[in-house]
């Protein structure tokens, strides 16, 4: 077993609606091996002061850093932002080329707006998009992803959907990582799929992409063993 000192400094964010309950196989996978921290971005109220402040709170001066959906889009910008002090990038489920439509706003609007009426109405809706069809027959992970969400609370989700619909936009620097990165998607993810994950690998230089078979948005939980194995080998690399 490896002491504390051996250990890689590693950097876990979560994405929308999610803590460090997310990351829970991961850490459980991954600590004799990494020294794992995973910010708190419940209070974000605009990514880009998120990301400054994962990039000052951080307890290394450097690491390896992992994102799912809006935390893969943190993470990437953090890496732009911060290019010496990231050594390697895993992006999870992530939509990083994606610039906010005139229709994705007026869905997130509408979500804020259900919200505030009735919170978990809301993430009945957004359950059936995080986790793929076959997923939502696993009692224990939809119980598991709905409690998660229901902790986070209204006030939080209203916060990082507006966060979500004033996103800096990055497509265009996203060939300023040098990095190794990984890309590792979902193939019935229907928040950000196949086409966009490829399209997201072509942009990264140095990217390489992994599909998990049968698997949704929030594979981190979906398809645990999988993408610990993957994290694993993205760490040796």
């Amino acid at each position: 077993m490896m002491g504390t000192s051996d250990r890689v400094p590693l950097v876990l964010i979560p994405g929308l609606l999610c803590n460090e309950r997310l990351w829970e196989p991961q850490q459980a996978a991954l600590h004799d091996r990494a020294h794992i921290w995973i910010p708190d971005i419940s209070g974000l109220r605009s990514l880009s002061e998120a990301v400054d402040r994962i990039l000052a709170e951080a307890p290394f001066e450097r690491f390896s850093l992992a994102g799912l959906s809006m935390g893969g889009y943190m993470a990437a910008l953090a890496t732009l932002r911060a290019p010496v002090r990231v050594q390697r990038l895993a992006l999870l489920n992530t939509r990083a080329q994606a610039v906010e439509t005139e229709a994705g706003r007026r869905r997130r609007a509408a979500q804020i707006e259900l919200a505030r009426r009735d919170f978990p109405a809301v993430i009945e809706q957004l359950l059936c998009a995080l986790l793929r069809p076959a997923a939502m027959a696993d009692a224990s992970l939809v119980s598991a992803v709905r409690d998660m969400s229901l902790a986070m609370g209204a006030d939080v989700f209203i916060r990082q959907q507006a966060a979500n619909m004033t996103r800096p936009a990055i497509a265009g620097m996203l060939g300023r990582i040098a990095c190794p990165t990984w890309i590792i998607a979902g193939d019935q993810d229907a928040i950000a799929p196949l086409d966009s994950q490829h399209a997201l690998a072509a942009a990264i230089p140095s990217a390489r992409l992994r599909v998990l078979p049968d698997c949704g948005h929030l594979s981190t939980l979906e398809h645990p063993a999988a993408v610990n194995q993957l994290l694993s080998q993205w760490l040796s690399g």
